[in-house]
């Protein structure tokens, strides 16, 4: 399984995201919008030309702008813990 996630230093959602993988030990890709143009790139191909985060991107599946509710079940349906 490759995570993704697709974020801005400091950003609520990005930093609480970061922490939850981090915590249970689980491998995953970070790419910060203010600097990575191949994930700027992709972002806007994504969102209609605009840049908007966080975007997380399990295998091949691409959760939106995902709410902390939505990154819970993910990560439930994963069965993954932090």
């Amino acid at each position: 399984m490759k995570i993704t996630i697709y974020g801005k230093k400091g950003h609520a959602h990005t930093v609480a995201f970061k922490n939850f993988l981090r915590t249970a030990e689980i491998d995953f890709v970070y790419k910060d919008l203010a600097t990575d143009i191949e994930a700027q790139n992709h972002s806007k191909e994504l969102y209609e030309g605009a840049i908007k985060y966080p975007t997380l991107i399990v295998d091949d599946e691409i959760y939106k702008t995902p709410s902390s509710d939505t990154f819970n079940k993910v990560m439930k349906e994963l069965k993954l813990r932090g």
